[in-house]
């Protein structure tokens, strides 16, 4: 790890960025304490602090790199000001809540009904806002209203195919109280701290949202299973179970951790017992690795997995998979 390009005048210039973005900088996505850790250790290899910590606040906080040592603080990052490091899913953890400018696309009232059917087509959306400016939410146009509005008789304009908004909610809102008027409405718009419409979330976004959270924890089950397995195998009895694991009180694999397995997969004699044509400090070591990812998962870390993480226990699973089917 390097200090990026972007840093190197901060002790002369100070340099206010979001979390997200200073992570972004040394190629990090996870806030985890290691990756805290070795970035506030370059940094201050390089005489910089970050104020307020890494720690401190969401991705989207602010904070400011600058000269260590120096006393004087930045307006907002005192000690009483910190916000605490965030306990539950909030709206903005959703990427459709805060679109790039431009990214919510939206009707005016002076748009004409095939104009909307295109952009809906287009686009596959199953609705688009009505706006008459970024502030000022008119309606809604879905093709469930342009169904209803042609059951009545009367689909000619925009405005016959407009329907009431769903409920608009703070980006600052909890996602979990939100879950039933997105149910309920099938969508909600988000308002920012500006006040401006940032972004809307669909049930389309809470499904997806839903399986970025628990493919983890599903493929993980399943790894942790066929483990469980392999160590009935190297150890039928429950004389060579507590020997091997070093724990006096097991029953069954059922009963170890996740540590207990692996110092069982460790010992070459428990090892053979597999018949696995693969190198066993190899194995070994890429299941020690999905032991760390497991712990972030296991942890309920508030930051998603990176790509890396999520391809390295896909791959695992399907190598436990084909070896233990």
């Amino acid at each position: 790890m390097t200090l990026p390009p972007e840093l190197k005048n901060a002790a002369a210039e100070p340099v206010e960025l979001t979390v997200a973005e200073l992570l972004g900088l040394f190629g990090e996505r996870n806030r985890d304490p290691e990756i805290v850790g070795r970035i506030e250790a370059e940094l201050a290899s390089a005489g910089l602090q970050c104020v307020p910590a890494l720690l401190h606040g969401n991705l989207g906080s602010t904070v400011t790199v600058r000269a260590a040592g120096e006393e004087h603080e930045t307006p907002g990052t005192g000690a009483e000001e910190q916000e605490p490091a965030p306990a539950a899913l909030r709206i903005r953890d959703l990427p459709t809540a805060r679109l790039d400018e431009g990214g919510l696309v939206c009707l005016s009232p002076a748009d004409d009904l095939p104009h909307a059917r295109m952009i809906m087509m287009e686009r596959n959306f199953s609705q688009l806002p009505v706006m008459s400016g970024p502030y000022v939410l008119k309606g809604v146009v879905s093709w469930q209203s342009i169904a209803f509005a042609h059951a009545a008789g009367k689909c000619d304009t925009l405005a016959d195919a407009t329907s009431k908004p769903a409920p608009e909610v703070s980006i600052e809102a909890e996602l979990l109280v939100t879950i039933p008027d997105i149910n309920r409405h099938n969508c909600v718009f988000v308002r920012d701290t500006d006040q401006k419409i940032s972004g809307l979330v669909t049930a389309a976004d809470l499904s997806l949202e839903f399986g970025r959270l628990t493919s983890p924890f599903l493929l993980l089950g399943e790894i942790e299973r066929r483990l469980r397995r392999c160590v009935d195998r190297m150890c039928p009895t429950v004389g060579e179970l507590r020997d091997a694991s070093g724990y006096g009180n097991a029953g069954s694999p059922d009963d170890l951790t996740i540590g207990q397995i692996i110092k069982i997969f460790k010992k070459p004699e428990r090892w053979a017992r597999l018949n696995w044509e693969l190198p066993h400090d190899g194995f070994v070591g890429k299941l020690n690795e999905i032991r760390l990812t497991r712990n972030e998962v296991a942890h309920f870390r508030p930051n998603p997995l990176t790509v890396a993480q999520r391809q390295q226990v896909e791959i695992f699973a399907g190598m436990m998979k084909s070896l233990m089917p």
